[in-house]
């Protein structure tokens, strides 16, 4: 089993979509791209393996209490995707199943909102230092706060964290701490990042290149 973790912004520059792509064409091509990724990386350290994966999206979802158009366009994208071909590699299955990033797996219920489904809104705002900037807010702590908790809950399981930002080094290496304690099998943490130079930090036997 394999939970991938995926920022989904530094995924679309990754992807070098069309700037022109729609909302909708967008998220289809970074999906395909991802899952391409994805089956590459596991086939390339285990091509005997099968490996069963579930995707978290993690990104600015919305702004305020109101789905942006990414959000929207991925609900749409995710319900028509053929998942049987998404990976490219018959020994990597991809869950149909949409995990949004921002409902956090281990919060607890008083920290929902029910009609929104998550714990996180507003994850897109204006910079308080720039009106005219809009940037994304709790997303790497998400990813980093979910990676550590399924470390420790799920030691047998794969986590794969896909994006390119150094603040997303440290929970790799508590993740890895963690899983060094665990007895018996363990699963794999992996960081997927298409960035090669990686100045004063030790991502040997952690980091693996998309392509």
């Amino acid at each position: 089993m394999v939970t991938a973790f995926i920022d989904w912004n530094s995924q679309i520059h990754a992807a070098c979509a069309l700037p022109t792509a729609s909302a909708v064409e967008l998220t289809r091509h970074t999906l395909s791209y991802v899952g391409r990724t994805i089956g590459r990386v596991l086939t390339g350290i285990d091509n005997a393996r099968r490996f069963d994966v579930t995707l978290r999206l993690y990104h600015g979802w919305y702004q305020g209490f109101e789905a942006t158009s990414r959000r929207k366009a991925m609900i749409q994208v995710f319900a028509a995707a053929d998942f049987v071909s998404l990976s490219t590699r018959t020994n990597v299955v991809i869950r149909p199943s949409l995990n949004f990033g921002d409902a956090l797996t281990s919060a607890i219920t008083a920290r929902c909102f029910p009609k929104l489904g998550c714990n996180l809104p507003n994850t897109l705002r204006k910079d308080i230092n720039n009106k005219n900037t809009i940037v994304e807010k709790m997303v790497d702590t998400a990813i980093a706060s979910e990676l550590v908790d399924l470390a420790h809950r799920e030691p047998h399981r794969w986590l794969m964290l896909i994006g390119e930002d150094d603040d997303l080094v440290p929970p790799i290496y508590v993740a890895e701490g963690v899983r060094e304690e665990k007895k018996g099998e363990k699963g794999k943490v992996l960081l997927i990042r298409k960035r090669k130079e990686t100045p004063f930090l030790k991502l040997d036997q952690l980091r693996y290149a998309p392509s």
